[in-house]
């Protein structure tokens, strides 16, 4: 039931919530994005993978290792396995309304790498996780998320919400997102076991 007390706060500083609120979507959530990708740029370019690396956080950003492409024509950005920014809800289910919400943690909200497949449907890919308990396991002992009730293969990735205000604070939100290129080295610390998923993704898809 909604709490009388809390409607009224709101409806008397309306003007500052509003004000808030439109601050965050157009003018901290361009900034946050730019400096998204250009901390995910550097590290792609230093590892040589391939992907689309935007600076509008209503366009996808990805990655993958080149040798995970699938065959066929180069523009066909098609992928055994490939990992994209993705994002968590708060604990209510529901996500926060701006991206800086989220990436400072409001309710529980996260962000997080998703890995997914072209070469196979969600039914498949879930099948495809049951069958692989060891690789997962050894995934998950490397930090990553294994739900295959789900088909959810994921790595958090953990910024602290004091680092984000000190970077809006002095114009400078690199060291905030540090955890961005940590994550992408964990990623590729990873790639032997990743390879090997590859690997039964091409067996289950030619089957």
């Amino acid at each position: 039931m909604p709490d009388p007390a809390i409607g009224a706060v709101i409806t008397r500083h309306i003007d500052e919530l509003e004000a808030s609120f439109r601050y965050a979507n157009t003018s901290m959530q361009p900034l946050l994005a730019k400096a998204v990708a250009a901390v995910v740029e550097e590290k792609r370019h230093e590892l040589g993978w391939v992907g689309e690396v935007p600076t509008d956080f209503d366009e996808t950003l990805w990655l993958a290792p080149a040798e995970w492409r699938m065959p066929g024509e180069p523009d066909d950005n098609d992928f055994y396995l490939s990992f994209s920014l993705g994002t968590t809800a708060s604990i209510d289910g529901h996500e926060p309304a701006t991206w800086i919400g989220t990436m400072a943690g409001f309710a529980g909200a996260t962000i997080r790498y998703v890995f997914g497949t072209d070469a196979l449907g969600q039914r498949e890919w879930k099948s495809l996780l049951r069958s692989q308990s060891v690789l997962l396991d050894e995934l998950v002992d490397k930090g990553f998320l294994c739900d295959p009730k789900t088909g959810d293969l994921a790595l958090t990735i953990p910024l602290k919400r004091d680092a984000l205000a000190d970077g809006f604070e002095e114009d400078g939100l690199d060291d905030a997102l540090a955890p961005l290129a940590t994550g992408i080295d964990r990623i590729r610390t990873a790639q032997p076991a990743l390879d090997r998923l590859v690997e039964a993704i091409k067996a289950k898809a030619s089957a």
